[in-house]
C-alpha cells in the first residue's frame, strides 16, 4: 500500500513535521541530496546538465541539486526564473558556487544541453501560470535531452492533474516523501515516463484521510487457498441483469459473467430479456439462464423472476439493458428487497440519472457499488466533466457519503471510496478506452463482492485486476487492438500474480 496525497495534505504533513521534528532547510537538504543520489546513477560526468529553479521550495530543492552536481565533478548550470525566493532557497543559491545564467534562451541555442532538471514549481501551484513560465517551458520541451521533474511536472495542477496552461514533460519524476494525486489524475500521467519517490522523513499529517493505491499483496485474502472438501455452491452464487435488443453493446454481457466466473465464483446467472435467449444462450456454456419479461427486446420489470434471485450473495443490473421506467423499477425492487451486494453499472446508473437518485437513500442492500465512467457520474450529480475534474474527491466523496454507496469512478485512473476512505487504481493502459471494457470491470466486481469482508478492498482489486489483466494481454496485443474478451482470457494470470505475492 502506498499513500498519495493532494497538494493540501502534502502542505500540511510538510508543516507538520518543520514545526515538530525537522527544520525546512534540513528537509530541503534532504530532498536535493535524494534527488542527486538517483541522478548520479542515471547521468554520466560528461552530460551538460541545466538545472532551471523557481524563487519557492522547489527551486530550493533544485539549488542543493546543483550544489551536489557541482561539488562531484559535473558540467552544470543553473537558471532561476523569479528574483524573489523563499528564506531557505535564497540560502542554498548562496551555497551554490556554480554557474548561474542570466539569458536561458541564448544559453538553450547556444549550447548542447544533455540534461534539464526541471525545479521551477512545486505543489502550491493550482491557477494557469504566467505567460514566462509557459514560455520557458514550452522551450525546454523542444530541447532533446534527458529530462527530470523534482516533485511535481512543472505545470500540473499537483491535486487534480490539471494541466495549467502548459505542463513540462519528463523522462523522470522524483517526488519528494509522497506520490500525489496529480501524478495520477487526468493528464498527470501523460507528462512523464517514470516516477520514484525520495524519502527526507516528512511525517504524515492526518494519514487517515490520504487517499492510497492497493498492490497485489493487499489483496492476497481474496484469494486465499481453496479446501479441497468443497463444491460450487461454496463459492457463492451471483446474476446480473441486462441486455436489450437496441443495445449494440449488450452481447458483451456475457464477457461480464465470464469474468465473474474467472473470478472464482461457483455460479452465474445471467438474466435477459426472453426473446434474445437464442443470441444468449451459445455465448458462453458455462453461464445459466433466466429469462425475464420483455417488449420488444426491452427487459420488463418481473417480480417472479426478481424474487429467485434474492438469495444470491451478489447480483449486478445494469450492462446492455436500456434506460426506461421498467429498468428502474427493477433497481427499486432490489433495494428494499435484496440484502446481499448490488452493483449497478451503465444503464441502471443512467435510469437511476433520468427518473431519481434518491431511491439509493432507502436500501435494504449489505452493500450498494456503483461503477460510472465520468459521463454516467456527471448525469447522476447534474454537473459538467470538467468540473468534476477539477474537484475529484469533493465530489465522489460527498455522493458516496450522501447515499451510502461504493462509488468506483472509472477513468485512466479509478477513484474508488465510501466517502471516508479513498483508493486510486493507476494500473490499467489506453486500450481499455473501449466498448466492453467497463463490462468486464462490472463483471469482475460482481464477482469479488459475493463475500462481505472488507468489501471496499474487493471493489478496489476489481478496478486491479482489470488494469492489470489489460497489462498482460497488452505484452502481446497492442493498445489499439486489445478487445474486453483479451482482458477477460488475461484474468487468470493476474490472480496468480496476487496469489504468490
Amino acid at each position: 500500500m502506498r499513500y498519495v496525497l493532494t497538494s493540501e495534505q502534502m502542505q500540511e504533513s510538510d508543516a507538520y513535521t518543520i514545526k515538530n521534528f525537522t527544520s525546512s532547510i534540513e528537509l530541503m537538504e534532504r530532498a536535493g541530496k535524494g534527488c542527486f543520489e538517483v541522478l548520479n546513477e542515471k547521468i554520466k560526468k560528461n552530460d551538460k546538465i541545466l538545472v532551471v529553479c523557481g524563487g519557492g521550495g522547489n527551486g530550493g530543492d533544485g539549488l542543493v541539486i546543483a550544489r551536489y552536481l557541482f561539488e562531484n565533478g559535473y558540467d552544470v548550470s543553473t537558471y532561476l526564473i523569479s528574483s524573489h525566493l523563499k528564506n531557505e532557497t535564497e540560502i542554498n543559491l548562496n551555497r551554490y558556487k556554480g554557474k548561474i545564467i542570466d539569458n536561458i534562451y541564448s544559453f538553450l541555442d547556444s549550447e548542447k544541453i544533455t540534461v534539464i532538471i526541471d525545479a521551477l514549481l512545486g505543489v502550491g501551484v493550482n491557477s494557469r501560470l504566467k505567460d514566462n513560465y509557459i514560455e520557458l517551458i514550452n522551450k525546454l520541451n523542444e530541447v532533446n535531452a534527458y529530462k527530470v521533474s523534482i516533485d511535481i511536472n512543472s505545470g500540473i495542477d499537483a491535486t487534480s492533474g490539471l494541466i495549467l496552461g502548459t505542463a513540462f514533460k519528463s523522462d523522470l519524476t522524483l517526488t519528494i516523501q509522497y506520490l500525489k494525486t496529480g501524478h495520477f489524475l487526468n493528464d498527470g500521467k501523460d507528462v512523464y515516463n517514470d516516477i520514484k519517490t525520495i524519502e527526507i522523513g516528512i511525517k504524515p499529517a492526518k494519514p487517515q484521510y490520504f487517499s492510497k493505491i492497493l498492490e497485489k499483496n493487499d489483496f492476497k485474502f481474496i484469494f486465499e487457498k481453496r479446501k479441497e472438501n468443497t463444491n460450487k455452491g461454496d463459492y457463492g452464487r451471483v446474476a446480473l441483469i441486462g441486455g436489450s435488443k437496441l443495445t449494440p453493446g449488450a452481447l458483451y454481457m456475457s464477457d461480464s459473467a465470464l469474468a465473474s466466473l474467472r473470478c472464482g465464483v461457483g455460479y452465474c446467472t445471467v438474466c435477459i430479456p426472453s426473446s434474445l435467449y437464442d443470441i444468449y444462450a451459445l455465448k458462453n456454456p458455462e453461464n445459466i439462464y433466466l429469462c425475464f419479461n420483455d417488449k420488444d427486446g426491452q427487459i420488463q420489470f418481473d417480480k417472479e423472476k426478481l424474487d429467485k434471485l434474492l438469495h444470491y450473495s451478489s447480483l449486478l443490473v445494469g450492462p446492455g439493458i436500456g434506460v426506461s421506467e421498467e429498468v428502474y423499477k427493477i433497481i427499486s425492487y432490489l433495494l428494499n428487497n435484496y440484502k446481499g451486494n448490488l452493483v449497478l453499472d451503465a444503464d441502471a446508473l443512467n435510469s437511476l440519472a433520468r427518473y431519481g437518485v434518491e431511491i439509493l437513500k432507502n436500501k435494504v442492500c449489505k452493500n450498494v457499488i456503483l461503477t460510472p465512467h465520468l459521463k454516467e457520474f456527471s448525469r447522476l450529480i447534474n454537473k459538467e466533466i470538467s468540473e468534476i475534474k477539477e474537484k475529484y474527491f469533493s465530489f465522489v466523496g460527498f455522493f458516496a457519503k450522501t447515499y451510502s454507496v461504493i462509488l468506483n469512478l472509472k477513468s485512466n485512473t479509478s477513484i474508488i471510496t465510501d466517502g471516508n476512505e479513498f483508493y486510486l487504481n493507476v494500473n490499467g493502459n489506453a486500450g481499455l478506452a473501449k466498448g466492453g471494457s467497463g463490462d468486464v470491470l462490472s463483471g469482475i466486481t460482481l464477482g469479488l463482492v459475493n463475500k462481505d469482508d472488507e468489501i471496499i478492498k474487493r471493489v478496489a482489486c476489481s478496478a486491479y485486476l482489470l488494469g492489470r489483466s489489460a497489462e498482460l494481454a497488452t505484452q502481446k496485443i497492442n493498445e489499439y487492438s486489445l478487445l474486453a474478451r483479451d482482458v477477460v482470457e488475461k484474468i487468470p494470470e493476474a490472480i496468480n500474480e496476487i496469489i504468490a505475492s
